[in-house]
């Protein structure tokens, strides 16, 4: 009996809906509820790895280049572990920490990169889980 609940709650579990992803494309804007995959524009190693992602939206100015992009994902590592990897990642060299700031629970962070490009995070902790919001601007034209 305890074999059969155990398979059956196993099952249930597994049914649970996942969200699903929506994609709506406006010309050069493309808005994503639950993508897949992050906008190229970022960096992938400043992301945990449990991450979900949220939303995420790019604005492009061709075909391959992004302009503007924002991306909120979810994440159950402490807000202690992100910063570290933030912190990290950012004395790696590619991505230059201009500003750091806390106030309340929420972190923020302002990096600039090569190619006059712009990265901000923001850390908010939501109870059990933590949010990132990402966002990257590209300020030249090429």
């Amino acid at each position: 009996m305890l074999r059969f609940s155990l398979v059956l709650s196993l099952l249930f579990w597994q049914c649970q809906p996942s969200p699903i992803s929506e994609i709506y494309r406006f010309d050069p804007v493309i808005v994503s509820q639950f993508p897949t995959n992050a906008p190229p524009a970022f960096p992938q190693s400043f992301f945990p790895e449990s991450a979900k992602f949220i939303q995420a939206s790019e604005f492009k100015t061709s075909h391959i280049h992004t302009k503007e992009a924002f991306l909120l994902l979810e994440t159950e590592e402490t807000l202690e572990q992100i910063q570290k990897r933030i912190d990290l990642r950012a004395s790696q060299g590619d991505w230059k920490l201009i500003e750091k700031n806390t106030k309340d629970s929420e972190v923020f962070y302002l990096l600039e990169g090569y190619i006059k490009k712009s990265l901000s995070i923001s850390l908010t902790n939501h109870g059990k889980t933590n949010q990132m919001r990402f966002y990257f601007k590209k300020h030249s034209s090429y």
